[in-house]
């Protein structure tokens, strides 16, 4: 394809699909900032052009997979939200919690990642980590509260989330798996019982 003649449709996507691809692998492994646009462009088979095409920026990019992020939090959450009995749905959302630390592969929150590399809180790719963080707070208070305990429980779960998910790069993933799963179970346990088929002590 030349420089000069219009790319079509399906070039566009195709650009935008390689490119999203490089880019979650590389920012994912190596940093935002460490991962230049060349890099980038070569490991995405596209050129400046081809990127920016499909990208305004580099931050539009960002943006772009972390609404990635967010949408596969949508989806965790209606999973979750759809179970009949509301007693299990904090078990449910550990569990997956415990199960993303297990995947081969993983190695931090990308959304933790990100908010290393973008400090100001007045920029748009923090405004939409936090908004979804915040988000993400108000939903397991809601959770809590509607399966019988206080809404404050919903804070405790976030804390160790965010913990375990931090604690993985030197505890090991399976470690912080097991330890998020253990106080996870001790607290739910004592707000709602034991639950049967929860990971064993």
């Amino acid at each position: 394809m030349t420089e000069d003649r219009k790319p079509t449709t399906r070039e566009k996507r195709n650009a935008a699909e390689r490119v999203r691809e490089a880019a979650r692998d590389l920012f994912y492994r190596q940093g935002i900032h460490a991962t230049g646009v060349e890099e980038l462009c070569r490991v995405a088979g596209t050129t400046k052009m081809g990127l920016y095409r499909s990208f305004p920026s580099k931050d539009a990019l960002v943006e772009a997979l972390l609404e990635e992020q967010c949408e596969s939090g949508e989806a965790l959450y209606a999973e979750t939200m759809a179970l009949p009995d509301p007693r299990q749905r904090p078990w449910h959302y550990v569990e997956q919690a415990a199960a993303l630390l297990r995947s081969p592969g993983f190695r931090a929150c990308p959304m933790a990642i990100v908010t290393v590399e973008f400090p100001d809180p007045d920029h748009a790719v923090r405004k939409l980590i936090d908004g979804y963080r915040q988000v993400k707070r108000d939903r397991l208070r809601k959770m809590c509260a509607e399966a019988g305990a206080p809404e404050a429980l919903g804070d405790t779960l976030l804390l160790l989330l965010e913990g375990a998910f931090t604690s993985a790069a030197y505890l090991g993933n399976e470690a912080a798996a097991e330890s998020l799963e253990q106080a996870a179970r001790a607290l739910l346990t004592e707000a709602y019982g034991p639950r049967e088929g929860a990971p064993a002590a």
